[in-house]
């Protein structure tokens, strides 16, 4: 059985989406927390529902940040590198998105519409919502999902 995190942050129509890496990303961090041992890449694969390329591709970036070790060898794999209460669902959108950002000219100020974007109200509130859904998703532990996954460790 694959949990399906349903947090989404990327635009897309009405729905604010987080991207599907983020989704896959957050399926491997629990899979991990909630296995307590290491796990090669193929077994997390298949045990995630994401592709063994895409998980190589989500792996190497968790494995740069300090969310995920890894060992090499015969007996080489994955594990998750801090206690689940210590891995927030932000920690992971941040390592592999850069954070959030609810408005374009949060990541690129020349997206801006008005020249006058220090006086731009929608942009002082949305900094706020901004904060506001940073913090949520810190307050997002892998403990507090560990037991609503369906994975069986």
């Amino acid at each position: 059985m694959v949990y399906n995190i349903s947090i989404e942050i990327k635009k897309t129509g009405g729905t604010m989406l987080i991207s599907r890496e983020v989704d896959y990303g957050i399926r491997i961090v629990l899979l991990l927390c909630e296995a307590n041992r290491k796990m090669d890449a193929k077994e997390i694969s298949e045990i995630s529902g994401v592709s063994i390329r895409f998980t190589l591709k989500i792996l190497g970036k968790l494995t740069s940040s300090d969310l995920v070790e890894s060992f090499r060898g015969a007996k080489g794999g994955y594990v998750a590198a801090k206690k689940p209460e210590d891995i927030s669902v932000y920690d992971i959108v941040e390592v592999l998105e850069g954070g959030i950002k609810v408005n374009g000219c949060f990541e690129d100020k020349t997206s801006c519409t008005t020249s006058k974007m220090a006086l731009c109200g929608l942009r002082c509130k949305l900094e706020g919502v901004n904060l506001k859904i940073k913090e949520e998703l810190e307050k997002i532990t892998m403990d507090k999902l560990e037991n609503c996954s369906g994975y069986d460790s």
